[in-house]
């Protein structure tokens, strides 16, 4: 009986996706609940163009291949979002990374966003560049630490799965009075970045930066679907304390 509820279940949600995506398209206005951190997000490039300055972006730790993959996709959709913003306006962004895996995906991205900006020839690897193993995560700090210090960076975008490592990191770019926003789903590191910044994406948000940065009927529309699932859980829970009680 319970797989064929789950069955049901799963269906109910691809019919109620499909409905909302189609509603998306067709034009009904949709108003995503504001965030401060995305609207910070949004002039950091430009501010990188008026200053002269790169903009430095780092994707953490967390390994395309695991349990950590959805934060690493979300971390390279912001990177595709700034990098095709920078690279257009001749300014792409410089990308550290904490893991094996991310280092190809930062560099296959920067190589397209200069390709559709028609500046092919521009690419360096020097762009992107790869710190230290995810086994060593202060050594990951040290490295981001010294690349902000050393490197003209105008602001400094950490994005993806980070540790208490991430105090050397926001403790580099506040020396440097760089405007931060950092967007993780790990406890700790979500401790020491609301000390540093008011530009934070805290766990789920995160998970929405392709529906924010891109818009695409389909990520609005899931967005939206995990809106209704939440207030059925929420309903269902109060339903529940008020059957209790009676």
């Amino acid at each position: 009986m319970t797989p064929l509820i789950t069955l049901l279940a799963l269906l109910v949600l691809v019919v109620l996706l499909f409905l909302l995506t189609r509603s998306v398209r067709a034009g009904r206005m949709v108003v995503l609940r504001p965030l401060t951190s995305y609207e910070g997000l949004a002039g950091q490039v430009g501010r990188a163009i008026e200053s002269g300055r790169q903009l430095h972006l780092t994707l953490g730790q967390a390994s395309l291949v695991g349990t950590a993959n959805p934060t690493s996709v979300s971390a390279a959709a912001v990177l595709d979002h700034l990098a095709k913003d920078g690279c257009a306006n001749g300014t792409p962004p410089l990308v550290t990374v904490g893991d094996g895996t991310l280092l190809p995906l930062a560099q296959a991205n920067i190589q397209h966003a200069l390709a559709e900006a028609g500046r092919s020839g521009d690419f360096d690897l020097s762009l992107t560049q790869f710190v230290a193993h995810d086994t060593d995560p202060f050594a990951y700090g040290a490295g981001v630490a010294a690349v902000l210090q050393q490197q003209r960076v105008a602001s400094n975008i950490m994005v993806g799965r980070f540790g208490p490592e991430l105090a050397l990191m926001v403790e580099a770019a506040n020396r440097q009075t760089m405007d931060q926003v950092v967007g993780t789903d790990d406890p700790t590191a979500l401790a020491v970045a609301t000390a540093a910044t008011d530009n934070v994406l805290i766990g789920e948000e995160l998970f929405a930066t392709s529906a924010y940065l891109e818009g695409s009927p389909s990520q609005i529309a899931s967005l939206q679907l995990q809106d209704i699932l939440r207030w059925i859980v929420v309903l269902f829970i109060l339903g529940a304390a008020v059957y209790q009680l009676v």
